[in-house]
């Protein structure tokens, strides 16, 4: 018989929406949404405005602003609205705009989210902190899986050596901490649970490991190499004889080797695996609410709601 499984107290997106309500009740986060022509980004964000989660600031366009809003029906508030001529010109105001203090964080309209933080974390922007990584943190919250998942980075940093990880690491501490799961359990994935030279994965996944046990990694229970199976199922963990890890069948959030298993991890659990889904960038001067340009209003709306606990 398998242990049970440590569940956070907050373990839905209804429990972090209580939070980012809560948070909101002391003072709205200024949102900045990036570019206006896309419906489903304007709903998501008059969803938050409505709930009375974010002080909504709109950039771009607002000719494309008023064809989206005549052609879904969408009711825009008495709102800030700065026109911009195009994409560079929006970057650039809202990334000042951060720089100045002016906003608390960046919400996706209708520029894929790839070109977004290209633009956005070119040096000139100045959106980068010194010395930071800037990174994806994507939230689910699979039907058959009873907590919250995080994983990263299937966005933004392509192939993080170990020095990169325990940036994204710190990231995912941050994100985790502020939805309300303190100490999260993080799985570093590889493709076998034991170390091949021949894989690097295998060989960083241990050396995590191993600083996460003498505490040169902070705020975060860590373990690898784990493959995605033992990551979260404790009765693959212990088939494969892991019967001591802290993280193993019930990790809380997974650090990948690189950008395309992130990212295909977390789009195939969105496609099949019947998830809530949402993800945030931060390391930046402000959270970025990210999602894909095919995710649905309420995915976006999570982001958002990810966005304001990550605020400042």
């Amino acid at each position: 018989m398998t242990p049970e499984m440590q569940i956070p107290e907050v373990h839905s997106y209804d429990a972090v929406l209580q939070r980012a309500k809560t948070k909101s009740a002391q003072k709205k986060p200024r949102a900045a949404l990036l570019e206006l022509s896309a419906p489903d980004a304007l709903t998501a964000l008059m969803r938050a405005v409505s709930e009375g989660l974010v002080e909504p600031v709109l950039i771009g366009s607002q000719s494309k602003l008023e064809k989206a809003c005549a052609d879904c029906s969408i009711d825009i508030p008495d709102t800030k609205i700065i026109d911009t001529d195009n994409d560079s010109d929006a970057v650039r105001t809202v990334a000042g705009m951060a720089t100045d203090g002016e906003i608390d964080m960046i919400v996706q309209g209708s520029v894929p989210s790839e070109q977004t933080l290209a633009m956005l974390l070119q040096k000139e922007q100045n959106f980068c902190l010194p010395g930071k990584v800037v990174s994806h943190v994507g939230v689910l919250k699979p039907e058959r899986y009873p907590k919250l998942l995080m994983i990263t980075d299937g966005a933004v940093v392509a192939q993080p050596d170990l020095k990169a990880k325990l940036g994204l690491i710190s990231n995912l501490v941050r994100v985790s901490e502020s939805i309300g799961i303190n100490n999260p359990r993080v799985a570093v994935v590889g493709a076998v649970e034991v170390v091949y030279p021949q894989m690097p994965a295998t060989v960083e996944g241990a050396v995590l490991a191993k600083m996460a046990e003498r505490h040169q990694i902070k705020g975060a229970l860590v373990d690898g190499p784990l493959s995605f199976d033992v990551a979260v199922d404790m009765f693959a963990a212990h088939s494969k004889g892991i019967t001591t890890s802290e993280v193993a069948g019930q990790a809380d959030a997974m650090l990948t080797s690189c950008i395309e298993v992130a990212s295909g991890i977390y789009h195939a659990m969105a496609l099949y695996g019947n998830c809530e889904i949402g993800g945030v960038v931060i390391g930046g001067r402000v959270p970025v609410a990210t999602n894909a340009y095919s995710d649905s209003v309420d995915a976006r709306f999570n982001s958002i709601v990810l966005g304001i606990l990550a605020s400042c």
